[in-house]
C-alpha cells in the first residue's frame, strides 16, 4: 500500500509540473500573439491532433491495451507481454501514419479552394504542420500503457512536461530572439510542438527498452489482437461522445455572448486542476491493480482496492470543492487578474467555478468507475452510459441556458455527470454483487467533519488577513499562498485525529520521503 501511494504521489507531482508549465506556456503564447488571427489559427489547427489524441491515445487506446497486457503478463510473463505488444503496436502505428497522410492531404486539398478566407487558410497550413503530432502522442500513449502494466508510472506521467518545455524553449527562446516576424514565430511554435511530440515518444520508448522490450513489426493474427479491436472501438465511441459533449457545450456558450466561452473554459480549467493532479493520478495508479484482480476474478480484492482508491479521491476532492466555494474569488484574482482580465471578469467566472466545483467528486468517481469496467474488459457499458449522459446534458443545457445563461450550461454539465455517476455505480455494484458506497459512509463523515473545521479556520484567517497592510492583490496572494496550505494542514490533522482509514499509509509515505527510502519508480 505505501508503494501504491508513492506511485500516486509521483504521478501527481509530475502532473503538477505539467500543469504549471502548461500555464506558463499559455501565458507565453498569448503574450506574443495575443488574440490575433495567427493565434486563433494555431488554436484551431492544434484542435485537430488534440481531438484524435483524446479519442485514440489517452482514453480508448490505453483502456483497450492495459487489461490485455495485464492478463498476458499475469498468465505468461513479461516475454509474452512484449510479443503481444508488438503485434498491437504494429497495427496501431500503421493506422496512425495512414491517418496522418489522409488527413494532411485532405487539408491541403481544402486549402486550395478559391476565395478561402485568410484565417481558414492559415489554420489549414498550420494544421498540416501540426497533424503529425497526433501520431507521435498516440504512440506515446501506447508506450505509457505498457509501462503502467510494468508499474512504471513516473515516465508516462511526465509526457506533457516534454511538450510544454519544448514549446517554451522553441517559442520563448529560439523563436522570440531569432525573428520579429509573427508568422515566423508561429512556425517556431509549431516546431516546438513537433519536437515535444518526438520527446514524448522517445523517452518512454527508451524506458521500455530498458525493461527488455525490442520492437519488431508483427502482423500475424491472434485472438488477443482481435479482442483488442473489439475493446478499442467502443472506447473510441465513448471518448467521441465526451469530446462532442465538450464541443456542443462551448458552442452553446458562444451563442449566449462573446465572453461566455472564455469564462466557461476558465472555470472548468480551474476545477480540472485538482482533478488532473490527484484524481486521475489515483485512477491511473490503481487501474493496473484493478485489472490484476479482475483477471484473477477476485471480486472481493477488486472491491477492497476500488474502495481504497475512492476514499483517497473523496479525501481530496471534497475539501477542494469546499475550498473553491470559500476561496474561489481570491484564487481567480491572484492567478488571472492581470492585463486585460479585470475584476468584472472574476465576478462573472466565480458562479461558474462554484457550479463546476460541485461536480468535482463526481468527475473523480466517473474516472475510477469507468476504469473499473475497463479492468473487466467491458468498454460497452461506459460507452452506453456516456451516450446517456451526453443526451441528458444536451437536453438540460437547452433547457437551462436561456433562463440562467452560461451558468445554466455549467449546472447542466454537473447534473449530467451526476446521472452518469449514479448509473455507473449501480451497474458496477450489481456486477460485483456489493454496494460500493455503503461501506464508505463512515469515511465520508470524517472527511466532511475535517472540511467543516477547515472552513472555520479559513474564515478566521481571512479576518486576520484583512488587518494586514496589503493591497487587494496582496491579500489574494496571502490567501492563496499562505492560508490555503495552513487550511490543508489543519484538514489532514483532523483526519488523523479521527483515525481516517488511509492516514497510517500516508504517514509511512511521508517517512519514506524524510528518510529518502523511496522505491524505484522509473
Amino acid at each position: 500500500m505505501p508503494t501504491r501511494l508513492l506511485n500516486v504521489f509521483v504521478v501527481s507531482l509530475s502532473t503538477v509540473g505539467s500543469r504549471v508549465l502548461g500555464l506558463f506556456r499559455d501565458i507565453l503564447v498569448f503574450s506574443i500573439f495575443g488574440s490575433s488571427v495567427l493565434n486563433s489559427a494555431f488554436l484551431l489547427a492544434f484542435t485537430f491532433p488534440n481531438l484524435f489524441r483524446r479519442l485514440l491515445g489517452e482514453g480508448a487506446l490505453t483502456a483497450a491495451l492495459l487489461p490485455l497486457l495485464t492478463e498476458e503478463k499475469e498468465r505468461y510473463g513479461k516475454e509474452r507481454l512484449f510479443l503481444l505488444y508488438n503485434k498491437i503496436l504494429s497495427r496501431v502505428m500503421t493506422l496512425l501514419f495512414a491517418l496522418v497522410a489522409v488527413c494532411s492531404l485532405l487539408m491541403i486539398a481544402i486549402g486550395k479552394m478559391p476565395s478561402l478566407q485568410e484565417r481558414w487558410d492559415l489554420a489549414l497550413v498550420l494544421g498540416v504542420l501540426l497533424f503529425p503530432y497526433m501520431a507521435l502522442v498516440c504512440l506515446a500513449a501506447a508506450f505509457a500503457a505498457a509501462l503502467n502494466v510494468l508499474h512504471r508510472f513516473a515516465i508516462p506521467a511526465l509526457t506533457a512536461v516534454w511538450l510544454n518545455l519544448s514549446i517554451i524553449l522553441f517559442l520563448g527562446g529560439l523563436g522570440y530572439f531569432a525573428t520579429e516576424v509573427p508568422l515566423y514565430r508561429m512556425y517556431w511554435l509549431c516546431c516546438g510542438v513537433l519536437f515535444g511530440g518526438c520527446l514524448q515518444l522517445m523517452v518512454p520508448w527508451i524506458a521500455l527498452r530498458r525493461e527488455g522490450w525490442r520492437f519488431q513489426l508483427d502482423f500475424k493474427p491472434s485472438p488477443e489482437v482481435r479482442e483488442f479491436g473489439r475493446l478499442l472501438l467502443p472506447g473510441i465511441l465513448g471518448a467521441s461522445v465526451i469530446q462532442i459533449n465538450i464541443l456542443i457545450s462551448r458552442s452553446l456558450a458562444h451563442i449566449l455572448d462573446e465572453s461566455a466561452v472564455s469564462i466557461y473554459y476558465l472555470a472548468n480549467r480551474l476545477v480540472e486542476l485538482p482533478l488532473g493532479i490527484f484524481s486521475i493520478a489515483i485512477a491511473t495508479v490503481y487501474f493496473p491493480i484493478l485489472s490484476k484482480w479482475a483477471t484473477r476474478n477476485n471480486k472481493n480484492e477488486f472491491t477492497v482496492t476500488f474502495q481504497q482508491a475512492l476514499r483517497l479521491m473523496f479525501a481530496i476532492t471534497i475539501p477542494a470543492t469546499v475550498g473553491f466555494f470559500v476561496l474561489g474569488e481570491p484564487i481567480l484574482s491572484f492567478l488571472f487578474e492581470w492585463g486585460a482580465f479585470r475584476a468584472t471578469d472574476t465576478a462573472l467566472t466565480l458562479p461558474l467555478l462554484w457550479a463546476f466545483s460541485l461536480g468535482l467528486p463526481l468527475y473523480s468517481m466517473v474516472a475510477l468507475l469507468v476504469r473499473g469496467f475497463y479492468a473487466h474488459k467491458d468498454t460497452r457499458t461506459p460507452m452506453r452510459v456516456a451516450v446517456f449522459s451526453f443526451g441528458l446534458n444536451l437536453v438540460l443545457s437547452l433547457t437551462l441556458m436561456w433562463p440562467l445563461g452560461v451558468i445554466g450550461l455549467a449546472i447542466a454539465n454537473v447534473l449530467a455527470i451526476l446521472g452518469q455517476t449514479v448509473l455507473l455505480t449501480g451497474l458496477l455494484s450489481h456486477f460485483l454483487q456489493c454496494n460500493l458506497i455503503k461501506d464508505l459512509l463512515a469515511d465520508l463523515s470524517k472527511i466532511l467533519g475535517g472540511s467543516v473545521v477547515m472552513v472555520g479556520a479559513i474564515f478566521l484567517l481571512k479576518e486576520l488577513v484583512v488587518y494586514l497592510p496589503f493591497t487587494e492583490k496582496g491579500e489574494a496572494a496571502v490567501l492563496v499562498l499562505v492560508v490555503i496550505p495552513i487550511a490543508v494542514a489543519i484538514y489532514f490533522f483532523v483526519l488523523w485525529l479521527s483515525n481516517f482509514r488511509e492516514m497510517d499509509q500516508l504517514r509511512d509515505l511521508a517517512m519514506r520521503f524524510l528518510k529518502r527510502e523511496m522505491p524505484k519508480m522509473g
